[in-house]
């Protein structure tokens, strides 16, 4: 049988491809069952699988911790993580990699890979299709889309780790719910959340004015000069929202509250909703206090208030043609060129590095990380 010159060359770099993957370990945090992340979560050195004619190896170069991760790793969310089968000091077994968002580089592409290059930033297409907690994978590259590198230039990689879902799901509030116009109101509670942020940014941008609701605290006016810095018009604690002089103030702005944001749940839901003017919506994206969301039966009657609600992971499953995709592509862009020029900001983060080298301390970090009861938001950088 006669070989062709063109075969050889295939043959010849697939070898290459699975000689120089071979031998090469990474970190990674992975569970093994659903449960309290505290619990489940171990971070363990393994062996990369063999990289496929269609895939890339991605060294991960930072991934934020968000609250839905910890819900996945709870089993209480509906993207469940990949299981895959990882090999660790001569054992193999199924595990879920923890985390859903995050940023890497391209270290290494299939023969048959055409949409990413050695040296691309990528971060995953949708949530569950990789973890993002570790220090190198591989994966399909279709499950990944590419940063340009004139979108992120002079940005951290954590600036890009954190594009996807808060600043992407306050871009989508505040353009697909209603037809807002300069000098219209919103009014969100949870507003030091990430999301919180991300809209009074985005409003401040479009010109569009935020009433912002946070849980009442020791030192309030610190955040409320905070948030305000950020742009934010009104700053009120859910406990001055039923005072009389707020209600006075914010029933004599001079335009509509046309829009009511909502992460929260339960009373604080309530009294929002009760600033929404007449034919309004409220959108709820969140549930943080894990209580259901009620409108009295008059907002539905006399003020026609629509309840609506959004997922982000919804809306990217939905980008399935080339239009839904120029969107896209045209958020992520403006949400970068916002940064870029100083006009965005990422929510305070606590960052730890995890050392390759040290397994030991990545263990500690991870599981410092994952608690409810931080009081922070983590982000991981990757050394």
């Amino acid at each position: 049988m006669t070989v062709s010159s063109s075969m050889f060359r295939v043959a010849v770099r697939r070898a290459q491809n699975l000689g120089q993957v071979r031998g090469i370990q990474a970190l990674a945090a992975v569970y093994t069952e659903t449960g309290d992340p505290q619990s489940v979560l171990r971070v363990v050195r393994h062996d990369l699988p063999p990289m496929l004619d269609n895939q890339v190896i991605v060294q991960m170069l930072a991934a934020p911790v968000n609250p839905s991760d910890l819900n996945q790793i709870e089993g209480t969310y509906p993207v469940r993580g990949t299981s895959n089968q990882i090999s660790s000091n001569g054992t193999s077994f199924q595990a879920c990699v923890g985390g859903n968002e995050g940023v890497g580089r391209v270290a290494q592409v299939g023969q048959n890979v055409d949409n990413v290059q050695v040296g691309d930033w990528v971060v995953p297409q949708r949530a569950g299709e990789f973890g993002t907690w570790c220090t190198r994978t591989v994966v399909d590259a279709q499950s990944v889309s590419v940063v340009p590198e004139e979108w992120r230039s002079g940005l951290s990689p954590l600036d890009v780790a954190c594009l996807k879902v808060n600043p992407c799901t306050a871009y989508r509030l505040l353009r697909d719910f209603a037809d807002l116009q300069k000098g219209d109101y919103v009014i969100q509670n949870g507003a030091n959340s990430g999301v919180g942020r991300a809209v009074i940014q985005l409003a401040r941008h479009w010109g569009i004015r935020t009433i912002n609701v946070v849980r009442d605290r020791p030192e309030l006016d610190k955040l409320q000069h905070e948030l305000t810095a950020l742009g934010a018009d009104i700053v009120v604690s859910d406990k001055q929202l039923s005072s009389d002089s707020v209600k006075q103030h914010i029933r004599s702005l001079d335009a509509r509250v046309r829009l009511g944001f909502n992460c929260v749940g339960g009373r604080s839901t309530l009294q929002l909703t009760k600033y929404i003017s007449e034919g309004g919506t409220l959108v709820s994206y969140g549930g943080m206090s894990r209580q259901p969301v009620t409108m009295p039966t008059s907002l539905l009657l006399f003020k026609d208030i629509a309840a609506r609600g959004f997922w982000m992971n919804r809306w990217y499953n939905s980008c399935t043609n080339t239009a839904m995709d120029v969107e896209r592509q045209n958020m992520w862009k403006c949400v970068l060129e916002l940064m870029q020029c100083g006009m965005f900001v990422t929510q305070p983060l606590s960052v730890s590095s995890i050392d390759e080298a040290n397994e030991a301390d990545a263990q500690r970090i991870v599981r410092d990380a994952v608690s409810w009861s931080t009081g922070s938001k983590h982000a991981f950088v990757f050394a």
